[in-house]
């Protein structure tokens, strides 16, 4: 079987593999996907003839979701380097933890979006409500699908890491880039939304 180059070599033109570049090109696309979105939130906000107040009321919720967010990172990061040590059994430990705390974010959002409803408050409510409710879908969404990256990277076989560990160990590492980007962009709502 003829595999496809550079899917764990580096390539001597990027000095990545094509994994790590398909990876960087499409957070390259998500930034621009945010940045509309972001430069929206701020020329909706300074435009708007009532200040908008920040989301003091769930801060207690946001904390534990940036903490959801940040330990699943911190457990990848270790199951990356686990995967690199190939201690496999630790690596599964490890990602179990990755794909279980962000998963847990879900929920937390969900109790908030309630409560806010029970409050009256939707997307309809006003302007602010409305770049609240789509910012942080659209970074909902992106959690879910990390969180389903992540479980397929759980479910990767015994056989795939004896036959062909540096590309396990490369997916993970490629998911690793995706989650940091997914935490960068909690953090800057997290601030704007409930702390600005």
């Amino acid at each position: 079987m003829i595999g496809i180059p550079y899917t764990v070599e580096r390539r001597p033109d990027t000095g990545v593999n094509n994994v790590k570049l398909g990876v960087w090109l499409f957070l390259a696309s998500e930034v621009m996907l945010f940045g509309g979105l972001f430069s929206a939130y701020f020329m909706l906000r300074a435009g708007a003839l009532d200040r908008w107040r920040p989301l003091t009321s769930h801060a207690t919720t946001a904390v534990l979701n940036t903490v959801l967010l940040l330990g699943g990172s911190a457990a990848l990061s270790i199951a990356v380097r686990m995967a690199r040590a190939r201690r496999i059994a630790a690596y599964r430990g490890w990602m179990a933890a990755a794909t279980v705390l962000p998963l847990l974010f879900l929920p937390v959002k969900a109790l908030e979006y309630a409560d806010l409803a029970r409050l009256h408050v939707y997307p309809s409510s006003g302007t602010q409500w409305a770049t609240y409710y789509l910012l942080t879908g659209v970074h909902a969404l992106h959690v879910l699908a990390g969180v389903i990256v992540s479980a397929a990277l759980l479910a990767t076989s015994g056989a795939t890491w004896m036959g062909d560990a540096p590309r396990a160990i490369n997916r993970v590492e490629a998911a690793a880039l995706y989650w940091y980007f997914v935490d960068v962009i909690w953090l800057l709502l997290f601030v704007l939304l409930y702390v600005s």
